[in-house]
């Protein structure tokens, strides 16, 4: 066994793919995702409608932003303000371009976490050091460039609906006996290498009270229910709610969902999904395509996850 082995063993949290498709993987639990998978899941698309579930990209008002992170700012390049700019190029001088600077920030809005978002003892998933990252080069390990494509069945379970509320109310601690509840309730079955979506109607109180600035209170994914996602080989969970678990963070463990499913698994998280029109339409499985931007030595991308119903 080699050192590098020896020390993923040793420093492997309790919840573990660390080893399970090689000590050199980068995309963890994605490879539950085969040919055999995607082709499965083109049979979840029956009525061919589309919806796009990512927030609009807009400088306030879409979903709450952390204090610590940026707001996106969309700033004009060139406009009809500019006319005349592309007559070197040869162009009439009635004739022009609009054209835009984005400046995003990678874990805002609607996002995916790469396996590489936390670590904890040294380590990010699959036991990767966090001494091999620098400011310049970003992660060389596991960042959203190791993702690629997406492209798997989607499992929608929508709690409030299934509980007979408009919204899991602030604080609530999801279970995993609570995921497979709603499931069972909507007679769907998770499957290796599906997508989880969870709705918790966040996204929906938060518009209710009137936008306010981060709630420190928001219901979420407990370390409970780590074990459903463990249990049946889930590829990739979304939620829409800002940091997939609850807050306050369950049990007062900092980032414990994150850490278990992220660096322990090898699940990548989608954030601030816009579920409701899944739900007014109780769309329960779908086909969904996701691909975030091909940044190297990024921690995360804005997404737009498509789900075709």
């Amino acid at each position: 066994m080699s050192e590098m082995t020896e020390k993923k063993s040793a420093k492997a949290p309790e919840f573990s793919n660390w080893g399970r498709w090689g000590e050199n993987d980068e995309r963890g639990a994605l490879n539950l995702i085969t040919p055999e998978v995607v082709t499965a899941a083109l049979a979840s698309s029956t009525t061919g409608k589309v919806y796009n579930l990512a927030v609009p990209i807009q400088r306030r008002g879409s979903a709450p932003i952390f204090a610590f992170r940026n707001p996106p700012q969309r700033l004009s390049a060139q406009s009809q303000s500019d006319a005349g700019s592309d007559a070197p190029f040869g162009a009439p001088e009635d004739l022009g371009s609009n054209e835009d600077v984005l400046i995003l920030d990678s874990h805002g809005l609607t996002h995916m976490d790469a396996l590489a978002h936390v670590y904890i003892d040294g380590s990010i998933y699959n036991g990767f050091s966090i001494h091999d990252i620098t400011t310049k080069r970003g992660v060389p390990h596991c960042g959203i460039d190791k993702v690629g494509q997406i492209v798997t069945r989607g499992v929608h379970l929508d709690l409030p609906r299934h509980q007979g509320v408009d919204w899991l109310e602030p604080g609530t601690v999801i279970s995993s006996a609570d995921l497979q509840a709603c499931a069972d309730a909507q007679g769907v079955r998770v499957r290796s290498g599906d997508m989880v979506m969870v709705r918790t109607g966040f996204l929906e109180w938060w518009r209710d009270q009137g936008k306010p600035s981060m709630p420190a209170s928001q219901p979420g994914l407990g370390l409970d229910a780590v074990h459903f996602f463990a249990d049946n080989d889930v590829a990739v969970v979304g939620c829409d709610n800002s940091a997939i678990e609850v807050m306050p963070f369950d049990q007062d463990v900092f980032l414990g969902v994150h850490l278990a499913l992220l660096r322990g698994l090898g699940v990548h998280l989608i954030e601030h999904m816009n579920l409701a029109q899944l739900s007014a339409d109780q769309v329960t499985e779908c086909l969904m395509v996701v691909a975030p931007l091909n940044v190297r030595g990024a921690a995360g991308s804005p997404v737009s996850p498509i789900a075709i119903a």
